[in-house]
Formats: structure tokens, C-alpha cells, sequence
């Protein structure tokens, strides 16, 4: 097959961003988007990365050097967020299903996403529901839901919001594709970029791109 050359690729494909709580449904709802939707679209999960880590990697994490944790988180999020750009700059639409928790977890996102279409979803579910789910699912360290659920959405501005509370992924996923296919704006991103005070770039990409 023919190399691609940067100069030529096409305009940037769409980036979905769901971000909610630990055990709040995001992957179900992820799968259920991609699977009915009708361009072919990537999911790529937080899940995903951190499965890649070698065992022990954040143990005692509190006990490290405060600069080596603060690498290994922004190397996790910028990688996640150059895999998001590449396929997004290749024309591949992309799902992202995350937990942006730290404040730290916003600005890279939203510096290492400048000059992207993307549309930030929220993904609400009840704090007795998740805690339900998380103890069910066994794989979770139990609580860390309960903890990151005040936080996760204080303050932040989404294009739109599902409740998976007692809602399925599939209607949740229904909800979505129906607002998808009103063709919205998408504006909470540079809402939360003029939050954190970074400027839009808008040649950002072309100048790092240029072939």
C-alpha cells in the first residue's frame, strides 16, 4: 500500500470524549455508540493504557517522588492523546473513554486536543449505583468511584449528558445519536479551554504537522 504523506491527509475526523466515574457505564455506552454508528469509529480507552502498565507501577504511588508520579501521569494522558490525534487527523472518528478527575487530566486534554472537533459528553450515573456496580464488578479498588464522584463534574461544561443511573447503554447510546444527528456545535471544549485560560490555536496542528 502507497505511504501517506502529512500534506495530504484529509480535514480531522470527529473525537467523542465520555467522561464519568469509575463503574458509570462508559465503556458499555462506548461499545453501543460504536457499534450503530454509522462511520466506522474507534474506541480508545483510558482502561486500555493502563492495562499496558507493568505490574506494581503506581504502587505506593503517594511514596514516590512527587516528579517521577507527575511524569508517569502526563506520559499516560499524552499518549493517550496523541493516539487520539492520529486517528483523528487520518480521518478515523474516535471514542474516548476516559476519567478526567485531576485538574491536571483537563489541560492536557484540552492543550494536547487544540484545533480538534471534539464534543465532550458527560456521563452521569448515582453514586449508589455506581458503588453497587463497582463492588459487583470486582475488579475495582472498592471506593474510588465514591471518591472521584463529587469532583468529576463540578464545573464542567458538556456538549451533552446521559444518566445511566437506570437508563441501558443502548438508550444512552439512542440519546446520543439522536443529538449527533441534529449536527451540534461542538462548544464545551473551547468553553473549558477559556476556563483553564489556554488560547485557541488554530494553526497549531498545521505548523506541527507541515510535511
Amino acid at each position: 500500500m502507497p505511504t501517506v504523506p502529512r500534506h495530504s491527509l484529509p480535514a480531522p475526523a470527529n473525537i467523542i470524549v465520555l467522561n464519568g466515574t469509575s463503574s458509570s457505564g462508559k465503556t458499555s455506552l462506548a461499545r453501543a455508540l460504536q457499534a450503530r454508528l454509522e462511520t466506522p469509529t474507534q474506541h480508545l480507552q483510558l482502561d486500555a493504557f493502563r492495562g499496558m502498565e507493568p505490574n506494581g507501577y503506581w504502587d505506593a504511588w503517594d511514596q514516590q517522588e512527587p516528579k517521577l508520579v507527575a511524569l508517569k501521569h502526563a506520559a499516560l494522558c499524552r499518549a493517550m492523546h496523541a493516539a487520539l490525534t492520529e486517528y483523528a487527523r487520518h480521518g478515523v472518528d474516535v471514542i474516548f473513554d476516559t476519567v478526567l478527575w485531576h485538574r491536571e487530566d483537563w489541560r492536557y486534554l484540552l492543550e494536547d486536543l487544540d484545533a480538534l472537533p471534539v464534543y465532550l459528553v458527560g456521563v452521569n450515573c448515582g453514586l449508589e449505583e455506581i458503588s453497587r456496580r463497582e463492588q459487583e464488578r470486582g475488579d475495582r479498588e472498592l471506593g474510588l468511584a465514591a471518591g472521584q464522584f463529587k469532583a468529576i463534574h463540578t464545573g464542567k461544561v458538556y456538549d451533552f449528558q446521559v444518566d445511566t443511573t437506570v437508563s441501558s447503554a443502548e438508550h444512552c447510546a439512542g440519546e446520543v445519536l439522536d443529538w449527533l444527528g441534529s449536527c451540534p456545535e461542538a462548544r464545551a471544549f473551547k468553553a473549558m479551554q477559556s476556563s483553564f485560560g489556554i488560547t485557541l490555536a488554530p494553526d497549531k496542528i498545521d505548523v506541527a504537522y507541515a510535511a
